[in-house]
Order: C-alpha cells, then structure tokens, then sequence
C-alpha cells in the first residue's frame, strides 16, 4: 500500500514543486488560463497530490502567496517602522517611506522565481475573479495599510480624496514594473532597460523614487 503523500520521504519537495510550476504557469497565463490537470502534468504528479495539499486551485493560489509573500512583507513591515519618528507630531519622509514599501518587491525580482511572483501578482491584481483579488490583496493589506497611514501623515496637505488618486497612479506604476509586459519597451526599442542585477534593479528603483515622492510631494490639486 503507498503512503499518503505527507508521510513520503520527498513529500516537502513534491508539494514545492506544484507550487513552482503552478506560480510559473499562473504568472504565464494567467489564473483562469490554466487548469489544475495541466498544472499536475507540467509538476510531474497526479491529482490526488494537489487535492491532498491544497484541496483545490484557489487554495493552491493561496499557498503561493502566502508563500511568497510573507517574507517579503516582514521586511517591508520592519522598514516602514523605521521611517516612524519619534516624535508623532514628526512628518515621516516620503522617499523613504516608498523605499520601505516599494524596494523589497522590486529586489525580490533578482530571482527568476522572484520575478515570476512579480509578474503573477501584477497579473491577479486586474483578476476580475473576487475570489482572486481577495487573495492577492488579503496577504499585503496589514502591511499596506502601514504604508498608506504613513504617506497621509508624510503629505498633510493632500486630503484623503487627492492621496487617493496619488495612490493610484504609484500603484499603477508598482504594478506595470513588476509585471514587465514590455509596452514600453516597444514603444521605445533604443532605450535598454535596466539589466535584472542588483545594481540594475537598484537603479530603476531609485528612478522611480524620485518620479514618486515629486509626485505626492506636489501642491494639492485646485
């Protein structure tokens, strides 16, 4: 009789590997694009192994970016805390505020499969699947929470409704740059971007600083 597949010696490493090829697969073509019975022929393993540890393709998602996305989100935790003075009257930075937020997804993007959560979470985010959304926004949203209090604090001459918009337009950017769909790129074929490294990633997240903090830094709207 074979054992179930959490008593198997590589139990650890088959359940990894679904999750490789699932992340891979989703970030390619997107959640609804790819069916559970390709994902366990792509992983090398039977159906029963995906039911067994994930129950179902929405709890396979789950796993990933509960994954992915915890450790991330410690370190953006922890860089955000730093930015709190110590004087609550204090007006955070708003550069390094966004540095805090922003610097460890774009530096998880050094790695291949770094790069392929960036891309599957920029994808899911425009998921039109409130199943999927839920998930996506549901593993960031204590952490960005943190985020968007300390920018209101940071910019007390926007009122909520102009932050608003602002954070939009640099959530927007966060998620063009993670998902590199390459439209720019196209439009503009004599510009070489910034090469995956981190001296490249640490280049464009500095541009992007810049563009960002002018942006919410701005005198409010008339």
């Amino acid at each position: 009789m074979s054992l179930p597949p959490a008593e198997t010696p590589d139990a650890a490493s088959t359940r990894a590997r679904i999750l490789d090829v699932a992340e891979r697969l989703f970030a390619e073509h997107g959640y609804n694009g790819v069916s559970l019975r390709t994902i366990t022929a792509t992983a090398g393993v039977n159906m029963a192994a995906v039911h067994y540890y994930f129950r179902t393709k929405e709890g396979l998602l789950r796993a990933i970016f509960e994954a992915r996305a915890g450790r991330m989100n410690e370190e953006r935790r922890a860089l955000l805390q730093a930015c709190c003075p110590a004087d609550p009257a204090a007006r955070p930075n708003v550069r390094a505020v966004l540095e805090a937020f922003i610097g460890p997804g774009m530096r998880l993007g050094q790695t291949e499969q770094g790069a392929w959560f960036n891309r599957l979470s920029a994808i899911c985010s425009v998921e039109p699947d409130p199943a999927v959304k839920n998930i996506v926004f549901g593993v960031h949203d204590d952490v960005a929470r943190l985020f968007v209090d300390l920018l209101a604090r940071a910019c007390p001459h926007l009122s909520r409704e102009e932050l608003y918009v602002r954070l939009q337009c640099i959530y927007g950017s966060m998620m063009y740059i993670r998902a590199d769909n390459g439209r720019v790129a196209r439009l503009m074929p004599d510009v070489k971007a910034a090469p995956v490294s981190e001296e490249g990633v640490a280049q464009t997240l500095s541009r992007m600083l810049d563009f960002m903090a002018a942006g919410l830094e701005a005198p409010a709207s008339r």
